[in-house]
């Protein structure tokens, strides 16, 4: 008897370590895909986004949405691999922190992007991005007012809706509205994005709706977290972010009646997603529709450093966006 409580014992401990290292090894930079390679230069490296941090390190000043890009400035951004350059492309936010579009007098529709960096359009210069490339393929019939943030997710689309940071941005009357979804959001609504730690949090209720619970510093770590797992597991996350978008979804409806509202999922996101979103009337679209050659060499600055889009990809997705209004 002694000697399987001793077995027991050690394979008890075994199985900690073991899970303590997996935690590990997931939560290191190797397995985000970053590389040492990699570089940054330029202006943007002085200063781009605010967490709205005071003097102890408190988040104060931007609760809703956790961090913005500043207000009112204009960068250069070099990205390097090893010595070569993968692009080279400058940004400009307006006086609400969001990336400047062209302005249009008398459009016929008003489109509202959400997402994160792929809304953004990090790595291409201001005439480049999805919406500064709808507006000039419309010849200036469509409006676009770019919402989208480097780093964010689901969490921060609905928390902006419902803070109204966003309705004080737009000055059109919203007629469409797309929110692009990349693989990483999952993990990013569930508060696994490192440079998030003040972001909102949302929590799913026994009725199945995304509720905001305070934001990812007012919580402690679960026993999950503590022995190297996820808060949640995969299923709850996928769950989490379909919740998160379906009430978004329905914000959108209330403040814009009539605005017909689209997910784009990009590659990777779980089909568990699709699958959710679908099932609750949501019009999802996969970048395969989108862009039916699909490959990440043709569409994407430098695989597999550089996962963000080239140009060429942001075109082919203001063609579609496009098609829908018609």
């Amino acid at each position: 008897m002694k000697d399987w409580l001793w077995a027991g014992a050690i394979s008890l401990v075994a199985a900690i370590a073991a899970a303590l290292a997996y935690g590990a090894w997931k939560n290191s930079d190797f397995v985000d895909g970053q590389s040492d390679r990699l570089t940054m230069e330029g202006t943007f490296t002085k200063g781009f986004y605010d967490q709205g941090m005071d003097k102890d390190g408190q988040n104060k000043g931007i609760q809703d949405v956790g961090f913005m890009a500043l207000p009112n400035k204009h960068v250069t951004a070099v990205r390097k691999l090893d010595q070569r350059v993968i692009f080279d492309a400058s940004y400009t936010t307006g006086p609400d922190g969001f990336r400047v579009v062209p302005k249009v007098e008398n459009a016929q529709r008003c489109v509202l992007l959400f997402g994160d960096s792929f809304t953004f359009g990090e790595g291409v210069n201001d005439d480049e991005t999805t919406a500064a490339q709808i507006v000039a393929k419309s010849k200036g019939q469509v409006e676009v007012k770019s919402l989208g943030i480097g780093g964010w997710g689901p969490h921060q689309f609905l928390a902006g809706l419902q803070s109204g940071r966003f309705q004080r941005a737009i000055s059109c009357k919203p007629t469409d509205a797309v929110y692009l979804m990349i693989a990483a959001h999952t993990a990013r609504a569930a508060g696994r994005g490192k440079w998030d730690r003040f972001g909102p949090r949302f929590v799913v209720d026994g009725n199945g709706q995304a509720v905001r619970a305070g934001n990812f510093n007012t919580v402690g770590k679960s026993w999950r977290e503590l022995v190297g797992f996820n808060r949640l597991t995969e299923d709850e996350e996928e769950e989490l972010s379909a919740s998160i978008l379906t009430a978004a979804s329905r914000e959108l409806a209330r403040l814009y009646p009539g605005i017909r509202f689209h997910v784009f999922l990009w590659d990777g996101v779980p089909a568990g997603v699709a699958r959710r979103l679908a099932g609750k009337g949501v019009s999802v679209h996969t970048i395969r529709q989108i862009i039916p050659d699909y490959t990440d060499e043709a569409y994407l600055i430098a695989p597999p450093f550089e996962y963000h889009p080239k140009p060429v990809a942001y075109g082919k997705v203001a063609d579609y966006v496009l098609g829908l209004l018609k």
